[in-house]
């Protein structure tokens, strides 16, 4: 057998048993699991979110499990190891069976992706990506993208620094597959600068500044500005000056206002008093304007109301006498003849 199919089949066996036991153990929060070649025969650890559930009661699972991987996978003397995932929302797996897990009880396929999206991002991944794909709604298969944050697609980081996990989900309409990628929050970026500040005495280091530090530095510094910059007009604007202030301005502004108005009243008296005639004028119109108001209006209205309604009474009486009046002379010059 040359090296290249040894490889190929080592790799082949690896998947296969992943996947088994990311079937069998997806209630438990399934993590991934190493396999390495010992003296011994093949150890075998289990990451998992749940480990008591991989276990078992008295070991049962485990017996279980072992059984399994000697008859159907061909290990030689495997000794299983399990370990408890110190952070289970920044493992892909973890995370693809639990929304997988959900989808199948039920769950709406949106909500459960928003949830895992903000377990994630909450508990300091960079950023995720959930797509899922399959026959969602309808006969015809199509597929949904949900993303939170940053995650790298392509070169050295999205190679590196991206977690990748894929699940399915048996629906009665088909399968739905879940893919989870979760860039982990402790990846430096090559974008990411950080400056380190050095004092220096005599040519050589004396102490190290951290950039922490710095920002504080910088931002004590405009504050102090600001607390000497409000101090000042404090002092400037006591309550003597404030009350001298206004005072200072009525003096000012009052006596020319008061001198000019003066002014103007006595230039207007003088020449009133030296034109006599003048004044009659004024008193003359303010008698016709008050007298003649008041009796217009009497005027109109006890006037004029009472004329239009006499006017037609009398007028009508009058043409009647004088109807009676002729028929009466023409039956009396009618007698006599």
């Amino acid at each position: 057998m040359s090296a290249i199919t040894h490889f190929i089949k080592k790799g082949v066996r690896q998947s296969q048993i992943d996947e088994y036991l990311g079937s069998e153990l997806a209630r438990a929060g399934y993590g991934g699991v190493e396999i390495a070649k010992t003296p011994l025969g093949e150890r075998i650890t289990i990451h998992a979110a749940r480990p008591g559930i991989v276990i078992g009661r008295r070991g049962k699972n485990i017996r279980m499990i072992t059984d399994e991987l000697v008859i159907r996978f061909g290990l030689e003397n495997p000794q299983i190891e399990v370990k408890e995932v110190s952070n289970p929302e920044l493992n892909s797996k973890v995370m693809a069976y639990s929304l997988v897990s959900a989808i199948e009880r039920g769950v709406h396929r949106r909500r459960a992706a928003y949830s895992v999206l903000r377990r994630v991002v909450n508990a300091g991944a960079k950023g995720c990506e959930i797509l899922i794909s399959g026959k969602l709604t309808s006969k015809r298969s199509r597929h949904e993208a949900y993303r939170m944050g940053l995650v790298a697609k392509s070169g050295e980081l999205g190679s590196t620094f991206v977690m990748r996990a894929n699940a399915t989900a048996v629906m009665k309409l088909g399968t739905i597959g879940v893919t989870v990628n979760i860039m982990r929050g402790d990846v430096q970026l090559p974008d990411e600068i950080s400056i380190l500040a050095v004092k220096f005495e005599d040519g050589k280091i004396v102490e190290e500044i951290s950039p922490e530090s710095v920002e504080v530095s910088h931002k004590e510094g405009p504050k102090k500005k600001e607390t000497k910059e409000a101090v000042s007009p404090k002092k400037k604007e006591t309550p003597a000056k404030k009350d001298e202030a206004p005072k200072k301005k009525e003096t000012k502004a009052a006596p020319k206002k008061k001198t000019d108005l003066d002014r103007e009243v006595e230039e207007l008296s003088d020449l009133i008093e030296k034109s006599p005639g003048k004044e009659a004028k004024p008193k003359k119109t303010e008698k016709k304007s008050v007298d003649k108001k008041p009796k217009a209006k009497v005027a109109k209205k006890d006037e004029a109301k009472p004329k239009a309604k006499t006017s037609k009474k009398d007028e009508a009486k009058a043409s009647k006498k004088a109807d009676k009046d002729k028929k009466s002379k023409s039956k009396k010059e009618a007698k006599k003849k």
